[in-house]
């Protein structure tokens, strides 16, 4: 068994879709509207981008939630990055803005936290 699609709850869809694909690179799987509904799902680049990552508009409970899990400054979820040093710099350099700056963990590895500009921190992890 694997993980197929992970949701994540974004204030705004077409800021979320730029966020994305220009700053992390995404490639957009699915972008499909009807009426008021709208789904978008993105995939990490390469041959294995991984579980697809639905981005939906976050509303009542739902923006609560985000809302609260963001004051918190817990991310929504982590991204592992294969490149390294140069990897994260290229993110920056490409707008992210940085929550956290790459920080040794105590359980292993580095992680960084950034602010995707749509409601959520992502934690950037390196081995």
């Amino acid at each position: 068994m694997k993980i197929a699609q992970a949701h994540l709850l974004v204030s705004d869809q077409d800021a979320a879709k730029a966020f994305y694909t220009e700053v992390l690179g995404f490639e957009v799987e699915t972008d499909f509207a009807s009426g008021d509904f709208r789904w978008l799902s993105l995939r990490a680049p390469g041959p294995d981008g991984g579980a697809s990552l639905v981005l939906g508009g976050a509303e009542g409970a739902g923006l609560a939630y985000q809302e609260e899990t963001k004051r918190a400054g817990m991310p929504a979820f982590s991204l592992t990055l294969t490149g390294g040093t140069e990897e994260f710099e290229q993110i920056r350099a490409r707008g992210a803005v940085v929550v956290m700056e790459p920080t040794q963990q105590q359980y292993g590895g580095t992680d960084a936290l950034i602010d995707d500009t749509v409601g959520n921190i992502i934690c950037l992890h390196q081995d």
